[in-house]
């Protein structure tokens, strides 16, 4: 059950921090320039965490691709990070394949597949995820993790991320019960509404895995933004109460104190148009221990949407129809 899955999170993370520190990479033959992450869904989603983690220290610009097509400037000097956590994801196979042919220097990270017989054909770097058979949304700790230990051997994480990662472990030890409670009374909240997610540019990744979770979990369309990029564009749309929405802005202690101003007159504006939008103040000591406590309130609030709505929070049928379909076109 996913709720079970959920529940593992801070378990999941501690046995992707035992992986993490004993993987084996290899050095560089070029001198490293740029970083590009090639991963889908809930096997791309850590890249973005990571992504957003290593700002501060990363001397390289680091881009996450979602999609077929690398970057045209990716060359030997390229670090490409290939994320599948079946092994098998078509996307990421392709972005595979097109690194090998320019020559980068590729990590693999799955638990598999197709991704792990090329890693062995052409003598790649290969992260071995375990086989645990759950849904890749589900894995979330197993990918993000090895981004931060993939990026800490090429010099562009400190480690004061994995003990941060490690803090954040033992912060939802000790919220477990309140992060329940707390999500059994937002999805009732939101409940018969259109979600809308709102927080900081430095946690755009903590909207992004909510929106997904609802999406997947609950079966529910959902939007979300960042700020300030929001009050260049979206803010406009607030104009008429021409639907039911339930809007969520995280908070944190490390938003810049212009966002904060921001976000005190954002609230004026939107409170005009909606009747149910709610602050979700994160705790942790850290951009990390905070991102971690609202992954697991969001994951949280996903599985009290799908028991609501009455739905399946683990099947995704459509997904399997899609990738059918493309498998007979193919």
């Amino acid at each position: 059950m996913m709720n079970e899955l959920i529940k593992n999170f801070g378990a999941q993370l501690t046995e992707a921090i035992a992986i993490g520190e004993n993987i084996t990479l290899t050095a560089p033959k070029q001198e490293l320039r740029n970083i590009v992450v090639v991963g889908m869904g809930g096997s791309g989603i850590g890249a973005n965490f990571a992504k957003e983690f290593t700002a501060e220290e990363r001397p390289l610009p680091m881009e996450v691709v979602k999609g077929y097509d690398l970057p045209n400037y990716v060359n030997p000097h390229s670090l490409v990070i290939c994320s599948s956590f079946s092994g098998n994801t078509e996307e990421t196979l392709i972005g595979l394949e097109a690194a090998i042919a320019k020559g980068a220097k590729i990590v693999c990270v799955s638990s598999g597949g197709k991704m792990k017989a090329l890693a062995e054909e052409h003598g790649l770097d290969f992260v071995q995820l375990p086989h645990a058979g759950s849904p890749p949304r589900a894995c979330l700790g197993l990918s993000l993790v090895q981004q931060l230990f993939i990026l800490k051997f090429f010099g562009c994480a400190k480690a004061e991320r994995i003990e941060q990662l490690k803090q954040s472990i033992l912060l939802l030890e000790k919220e477990q019960a309140d992060i329940m409670e707390k999500a059994k009374k937002m999805a009732q909240f939101m409940s018969g509404k259109f979600p809308v997610l709102y927080t900081h540019d430095r946690m755009g990744s903590v909207v992004l895995r909510l929106r997904q979770q609802l999406n997947e979990n609950a079966k529910i369309l959902c939007g979300h933004h960042l700020i300030p990029e929001m009050n260049h564009n979206e803010l406009v749309g607030w104009r008429k109460q021409e639907g039911d929405f339930a809007v969520l802005i995280f908070r944190s202690k490390f938003e810049h104190e212009r966002n904060q101003a921001r976000i005190k007159i954002n609230k004026e504006i939107i409170n005009h148009y909606t009747q149910t939008l709610i602050e979700i103040k994160l705790k942790g000591d850290s951009l990390i221990e905070e991102a971690m406590y609202a992954v697991h309130l969001g994951d949280w609030i996903s599985w009290e949407l799908s028991v609501l709505r009455q739905v399946d929070a683990t099947e995704v049928k459509v997904i399997d129809f899609l990738k059918g379909e493309l498998a007979g076109q193919a």
